[in-house]
């Protein structure tokens, strides 16, 4: 049995596994004392307006401004170069202006401060101008402002109530029309104040209008809808404006324009990861030092990455390149003449430079000159002649030569850093891998029963823990010696514990002298059953690229079931019952895609049909339990109503109201407490449904209760089935096609909800009964939520019926999570972080997935037992129960 030392230890490891990849492939680029870059030109511009459409997707703009667009096709026909620019993942709004202001993309740590907080301080343009002035959403232009230079960053922005996702402002242009607002508020005001006019009067002047509204419109009404356009069009009447207003404000030709957003949108609203309607945004240049490309065509003209903005910013008000920047200059956009778009290059290479010298630096002070290998293409030496060879040529106005050596520097540079980031790549890859191993293994050999292990040999323990405790120690030498992060602590000690604790049960449970015996002696059906579930782990991992492949498999059980029932003589009418659920069950991940419409009639059917389930359940019960059953449906009513009252209110532009808030909390929250366990298993799992369907019912937008329905009704025909089944507890097959029947309904219960293998499948707007202001830890919990009280009806059948079937349910629950493990590292070899982002976010996705099933199957696993409980005549025997044995009555 997994005692609950073990499970501690599990836990923990699967956190390990679910954090690592940011540390093996993700590591923060922020690299601390690198020194600014000065070099002497002439800046094109005196000041810079940056626009920031929150949420826009290139498509979208690019269909408008060639379509009906008036400012904006005279724009780009006129005098304005324009494209794409590509943002990277997560494409959030906090990662999405980090790499446009500070050139940078973000620490992947900071998606745990909800994407609001500075985790790390950093450099940015805003720092690095004399004055920047921002107006716009709080959790955005206020983290601009913390690290800068005391008075050097000015921020305006809204109360964070009108951010509201439920449309109870109205049309969220409000949120654009604030900002256009104060703008102009603020330039006329400077007319009469000498403070205000001061500001907007110096040189390397920064202005950041950001416009939140067609972001929020994405979400609520997403990006097809005639409302995102609205709010499209009205930034076009911003964006003109506050260039007539400037141009005529200071008279001089010297004021820089750039249009552009921080992250696309998917089209049912959401953003994060790596598709192209995420990743694709639109980029507008226009005003001094700015080229026009002077083509009338369609085509689009620019190509550059998120990051290169940052140093085009910089230089065209003359300023340093922020010190943490990777992006590279995009030339083609100015207008000036060779020789400074030269001085502006190398200004961009020796800032790259800096940023990897200082990496090289603290990895060289950190490694002993044994485990060192440097970065060779780019030695001291060859820094030194770079430098030397493009000061000559910019002398000889060599400028397409020294523009070509730039550029080889510049790329030299980057591949350097991201050398040097991921320096310590292989070794942590391999304790991680150690660590997945290991914890599977133990998964296997936990399951056994204590009765069989052995007394280890004393000398045989020592010796095991000897070389276990020597490793250890040379490990920490050789971590403390290097000033390597304390995290590498976790990863060289973990796999350590495991694999101790691994070998120490292997000389328990084995008889070491009559292992190879044992081995030529299994059967070649035991090879089969084994081949059976990895081929069967193979194609689970398939149906992340697939969805096609879980119906087959849904499927291949929903003919499993039907046959089975067919054989033990169950009734026709049962048998229809059991064929057409799970048919439908099988059917539903290739069915419900998120599309991003609501349809609450399917809402309302599916919650009338559960409310009725539960007048039926009311009806056969008695005393405490019948009181509580009774609330339970009154509350499954007020929430049916609940849904509808506020499904109408949005819909009809008028919000969440505070009284249809308070009531989707209320009755949530109650809801939790009317769970009542009883001795009879079956029935306290019928209240753990009916108090889930509560909360359930007001985060769904489509199929998914009719879905949730059908789930239950699969399960309990399986568990039927399985129970009728005359096969042994203890055999070997019985066990291992449980855990991995566990395995498939609850990939099943997780795609079967229209989820799809990614980090961003999950429409915002389920939480338009809870919350109207954007707040994205309470969003996720409400995520998380929906996504788990399925998983939470799987773990409790499963629960109950090895209960049933008198089979340990921890031996079920420890052998699917061994699977899943498997799964996961299957996936740990599969992530990427070269290439298209698409590919690179798919497979953070993948990853995260996975193993965050697996921590949370952990998690619902034992919260499923406490729910359900256990009879007091099968605990003795789960006590004593052994690992399914090779002896078979059938296969």
């Amino acid at each position: 049995m997994v005692d609950l030392k073990i499970s501690i230890l599990g836990l923990f490891a699967q956190l390990i596994l679910l954090l690592s990849i940011f540390d093996i492939y993700f590591k923060s680029p922020i690299i601390s004392g690198i020194p600014d870059q000065h070099v002497d030109y002439e800046p094109p511009a005196d000041r810079l307006v940056l626009f920031v459409g929150d949420g826009l997707r290139a498509d979208t703009f690019y269909n408008y401004a060639n379509g009906n667009s008036q400012y904006f096709k005279n724009l780009l026909k006129t005098s304005a170069t324009y494209g794409i620019c590509h943002t990277r993942v997560p494409t959030e709004s906090r990662p999405g202006h980090i790499a446009l202001i500070a050139g940078f993309y973000e620490d992947p740590s900071a998606i745990f401060k909800g994407w609001k907080d500075n985790v790390v301080e950093f450099d940015s343009v805003f720092n690095k101008s004399d004055t920047t002035i921002s107006w716009g959403s709080p959790d955005i232009v206020s983290m601009f402002k913390k690290g800068a230079i005391a008075g050097n960053v000015h921020t305006y922005t809204y109360d964070p109530e009108l951010q509201d996702f439920s449309g109870k402002n109205g049309s969220s242009i409000v949120l654009s029309e604030w900002v256009f607002n104060k703008v102009k508020w603020f330039f006329d005001e400077s007319k009469s104040d000498k403070i205000i006019q001061s500001k907007l009067m110096k040189k390397k002047l920064v202005l950041f209008l950001h416009l939140l509204g067609t972001d929020v419109s994405g979400h609520i009404d997403k990006p097809n809808s005639k409302e995102y356009l609205e709010n499209l069009i009205y930034i076009e009447k911003v964006v003109k404006e506050i260039e007539q207003l400037l141009e005529s404000y200071y008279n001089d030709n010297r004021t820089a324009y750039i249009f552009t957003s921080d992250h696309g949108m998917t089209d049912w609203g959401s953003h994060g990861d790596g598709s192209a309607s995420e990743t694709e945004v639109p980029i507008v240049t226009w005003g001094a030092g700015l080229s026009y490309a002077k083509n009338n065509s369609i085509s689009l003209q620019v190509n550059i990455n998120q990051a290169d903005v940052a140093p085009l910013m910089a230089t065209l008000i003359g300023v340093p390149i922020p010190v943490h920047s990777v992006g590279i200059l995009p030339l083609n956009l100015f207008n000036t003449d060779a020789k400074a778009r030269a001085k502006y290059l190398l200004a961009n290479a020796l800032q790259i430079n800096a940023a990897f010298s200082t990496a090289r630096v603290n990895i060289e002070q950190q490694l002993f000159k044994l485990f060192y290998s440097p970065y060779e293409p780019l030695s001291i030496n060859i820094q030194d002649k770079y430098l030397q060879d493009i000061t000559k040529l910019i002398e000889l106005s060599k400028t397409d030569e020294c523009v070509k050596l730039c550029y080889e520097w510049i790329n030299l540079g980057l591949h350097g850093i991201n050398y040097y980031n991921t320096y310590y790549k292989l070794p942590l890859l391999f304790c991680v891998t150690f660590v997945s191993l290991g914890w599977i293994t133990l998964l296997i050999l936990e399951t056994n029963s204590i009765k069989k292990r052995r007394k280890i040999n004393r000398f045989h323990k020592l010796l095991i823990n000897g070389i276990f405790l020597t490793v250890a120690v040379c490990s920490s030498f050789l971590i403390s010696a290097q000033s390597l992060p304390m995290q590498f602590y976790v990863y060289t000690f973990m796999p350590l514990i495991l694999w101790c604790m691994c070998i120490t049960r292997i000389f328990q449970i084995f008889n070491l002298s009559h292992m190879m015996q044992k081995i030529l002696q299994v059967k070649g059906s035991e090879l089969f059953e084994i081949l059976f579930y990895l081929i069967g782990i193979e194609l689970l991992v398939w149906t992340f690229f697939e969805r096609r492949i879980l119906t087959l498999a849904l499927a291949i059980l929903c003919f499993w079931m039907t046959f089975y029932s067919i054989e033990k003589g169950f009734l026709p009418i049962q048998i229809a019952i059991i064929f057409c659920s799970s048919a439908l069950f099988a059917s539903f991940p290739a069915v419900i895609i998120i599309d991003g419409h609501a349809n609450i009639i399917y809402v309302v059917l599916g919650a009338v049909i559960w409310l009725l389930a539960g007048l039926i359940h009311y009806k056969n019960q008695s005393g405490v339990r019948k009181i509580t059953t009774f609330l339970q449906v009154l509350l499954l009513a007020i929430a049916i109503a609940n849904v509808v009252i506020v499904s109408s209110s949005i819909e009809n532009k008028q919000g969440l109201s505070l009284v249809n808030k308070v009531v989707s909390w209320t009755i949530s929250i109650l809801s939790m407490f009317l769970i009542r366990k009883t001795s009879n298993l079956l029935s306290n799992k019928t209240t753990v449904l009916l108090s889930i369907g509560i909360p359930y019912i007001q985060l769904s937008l489509n199929l998914e209760v009719l879905f949730i329905l059908v789930l239950v009704i699969t399960l309990a025909c399986w568990r039927k089935i399985v129970i009728k089944s005359t096969d042994s507890s203890q055999a070997l097959w019985t066990q291992w096609r449980h855990a991995f029947c566990f395995l498939l309904f609850s990939f099943g219960s997780f795609f079967g909800t229209g989820n799809i293998a990614s980090i961003n499948s999950f429409d915002p707007s389920i939480g338009r009964c809870f919350v109207s202001v954007f707040s994205p830890f309470i969003i996720m919990g409400l995520v998380l939520f929906k996504i788990l009280a399925p998983i939470l009806l799987t773990c409790c059948t499963f629960y109950l019926t090895s209960i049933k079937l008198k089979i340990p349910p921890i031996n079920v629950f420890a052998l699917m999570l061994a699977m899943s493990n498997i799964m996961g590292l299957h996936f740990l070899f599969l992530i990427k972080n070269t290439g298209s982002w698409l590919d690179i976010g798919m497979s953070i996705s993948h990853y995260v997935i996975v193993q965050s099933l697996a921590l949370f199957l952990s998690l619902m696993y034992g919260l499923a037992g406490l729910l359900i409980g256990a009879e007091e005549n099968d605990s003795e025997h789960s006590s004593k129960q052994l690992l399914p044995t090779t002896n078979k009555k059938s296969t």
